[in-house]
């Protein structure tokens, strides 16, 4: 037994030694190294499939940034590591919308590469997602240029394999998707004298007008029919309305519309080529001073005729308003004082002043002069003589057109009568108007009728 357990020791002691000495030479002539590798692209795993790579603008990124992958390893291990047999990621696993910083992995794509250490720079990249939405949106077609004369355009079509295009799909992150209200394709028609036909890449316009960048187009593009037929022999043309006469005094013609705007013309190339209009009957707006609406007839010029289909009458409408510019009046307005204190008797200097006003002609037409009345108060104020500014109350649309002249206010306590004096006989009273309690009745003079001149 004892030989047994001494053999025993004798063999493990040997077994460990042999370790001992393998790891001494392993890592003498083998020792563990490091190396680097710049720009490893990086792959995005476990995405959610309604949600979208976007970056800080809330554009789709179609990659990450790449980054720095240190591998350490022992020398001979390393002598077979290539960047290829490198892959950096990030799992995005029960990640939902919104921002997020997410760890840097790396994994070897060979089963032959054993014992390898990784580290990446930076470790956490930041990682933004959005939910992927997808909107109807509508179609529309701009086009561009002018066909010769005697050629007209027809209504484009727009059309993807025969069919009829009218709307389109946008898709994306939800924060560009709402920002497109409409798509739209466009077409250079300038000159072309047969039907323009040809494929055109559909656009996605925000409200602003601008292309909304970010997203994608369903369908991509569509065929744009524009049928381009010649037209000689006919002309389209406006419609001017000729006025008589003049509105009423203070109005003048604010605006004029014609129903149909436009008619065609037929006729040989030389006669059209010279007519840019067309005429209609004289319209009476003598007096107006409101809305006039009248049919008139079209003056079809010499070797002209109108198109099938064409009216010979229009409809014309001339609106009629008063004219704004101000005019001025000068009047003359009586001045009265009112709240005189008692014990005090009360007289204007003067009692009469002249005053300007401003207004339209209309309302300085319609105002009566003898309406104006200016007033002072002598509320308050003690014997003695006051220099003051009558207040005068002025309809609505009429002003002052400066301040109006300062009258002086007298107050003085009555003249005694002195003892023994005859008293003066009792006037027999005549009809008259009563005056305020203690003040004097002012002298009112008839206010005469002014003709309103405007203003220079």
């Amino acid at each position: 037994m004892s030989w047994l357990r001494s053999t025993g020791l004798r063999l493990m002691l040997s077994i460990g030694l042999a370790f001992a000495l393998w790891v001494f030479v392993s890592y003498t002539q083998n020792p563990d190294r490091d190396t680097s590798y710049d720009s490893v692209p990086v792959d995005v795993v476990g995405r959610a499939p309604d949600l979208i790579l976007v970056d800080k603008d809330g554009m789709p990124r179609a990659s990450l940034p790449a980054v720095n992958v240190t591998v350490q390893a022992d020398t001979e291990t390393l002598k077979n590591v290539q960047q290829s047999s490198l892959r950096a990621l990030v799992d995005l696993t029960g990640l939902s919308a919104g921002e997020h910083q997410v760890p840097v992995d790396v994994e070897t794509t060979r089963s032959d590469l054993k014992r390898l250490t990784f580290s990446t720079k930076p470790s956490f990249l930041p990682i933004r997602l959005e939910q992927e939405i997808t909107r109807t949106v509508p179609l529309t077609i701009e086009l561009s240029g002018n066909v010769p004369f005697s050629f007209e355009a027809g209504k484009p079509r727009l059309t993807l394999r025969g069919q009829a295009v009218e709307t389109v799909l946008v898709r994306g992150p939800q924060s560009r998707v709402d920002r497109v209200s409409r798509a739209l394709v466009t077409a250079d028609i300038d000159r072309l004298t047969a039907n323009y036909n040809s494929p055109r890449l559909v656009q996605a316009l925000g409200a602003d007008g601008g292309e909304v960048a970010g997203v994608s187009i369903e369908p991509g593009s569509v065929n744009v029919l524009v049928p381009i037929g010649s037209s000689a022999g006919i002309k389209r043309v406006p419609v001017v309305p000729l006025l008589e006469g003049q509105p009423a005094s203070g109005y003048l013609v604010r605006n004029i519309s014609v129903e149909p705007q436009f008619v065609r013309l037929t006729g040989s190339s030389e006669p059209l080529e010279a007519v840019s209009s067309i005429n209609t009957e004289g319209v009476d707006i003598s007096g107006g001073s409101q809305v006039i609406r009248r049919s008139a007839q079209l003056r079809i010029p010499a070797n002209i005729g109108l198109a099938a289909g064409e009216p010979t009458t229009v409809t014309v409408q001339i609106e009629l308003a008063p004219i704004e510019r101000p005019f001025q009046l000068t009047l003359p307005v009586p001045v009265s004082v009112v709240d005189v204190p008692g014990g005090l008797t009360a007289s204007l200097s003067p009692q009469i002043i002249q005053v300007s006003l401003a207004g339209s002609a209309a309302r300085l037409a319609a105002f009566d002069p003898s309406s104006l009345q200016g007033v002072v108060s002598a509320r308050g104020r003690d014997a003695g003589s006051y220099t003051l500014e009558p207040a005068i109350s002025l309809p609505e649309g009429i002003t002052l057109a400066g301040p109006p002249p300062r009258v002086t206010l007298t107050l003085r306590p009555p003249t005694p009568t002195p003892e023994g004096s005859p008293t003066p006989p009792a006037e027999t009273p005549g009809p008259a108007t009563p005056a305020p309690s203690g003040t004097e009745t002012p002298i009112l003079t008839p206010a005469p009728t002014a003709t309103p001149s405007p203003t220079p």
